[in-house]
């Protein structure tokens, strides 16, 4: 098997978009369509085929389905890099007052969320919201709905007549962990960066 690099990006692409269509995902590689079927499979899901389901549709308006519960649940995915490290474990930003990054924002964008047939349709579902690094899974969170209805409701009134209407946005704040709880971690990937964290501060310190 040759090794990932020995692979053009193209090469690579073409493979995910194959893998997507023998799994019956239409276009896996549209619109980062792929995040979904990571996510479903992390949270005991089934990811819808469809990039999206039209109006009218049970489905409408989400991602998948949790087939425990009957509920279809929406997906937001954020994709970080190094520099929102600081953020996600809320470094130490200055040493002598201790005070610490502040802690990441995860947003999600719901299209279709300026009328109000819409967001009701968002208000009986599930909305999660996953982070990913350098394409890995490493948190999902469960965003509590009411807050997720709250706020678009909220963006609904103020958006700006003329002006697109697929920008209505829910935000959560990992340190506002009221609005939210886990319902996936890599901890794997969380304790390996916990110790190379540890291991920077020793040298650091010398």
């Amino acid at each position: 098997m040759k090794n990932f690099e020995n692979y053009t990006y193209e090469e690579l692409a073409n493979m995910l978009y194959l893998k997507g269509e023998k799994d019956g995902y239409s276009k896996i590689t549209d619109k980062s369509k792929w995040h979904e079927p990571v996510m479903a499979e992390k949270l005991g899901h089934t990811a819808h085929k469809k990039i999206s389901a039209g109006a009218g549709a049970l489905e409408y308006g989400s991602d998948a389905k949790d087939a425990s519960n009957g509920i279809y649940a929406e997906y937001k995915a954020k994709c970080i890099v190094d520099e929102d490290l600081k953020n996600l474990f809320e470094k130490v930003r200055n040493v002598k007052s201790g005070k610490t990054f502040v802690p990441l924002k995860v947003p999600g964008i719901y299209n279709g969320a300026y009328k109000d047939d819409a967001i009701v349709k968002y208000s009986k579902i599930d909305h999660y919201f996953g982070v990913f690094y350098k394409e890995l899974s490493i948190l999902i969170i469960k965003v509590n709905t009411d807050y997720v209805i709250e706020t678009l409701r909220n963006g609904m009134l103020k958006m700006t007549e003329g002006k697109t209407k697929n920008l209505n946005t829910v935000e959560v704040n990992l340190g506002d962990t009221h609005l939210y709880e886990v319902a996936y971690k890599n901890e794997m990937w969380w304790t390996k960066m916990n110790i190379t964290n540890i291991e920077k501060k020793i040298e650091e310190e010398g």
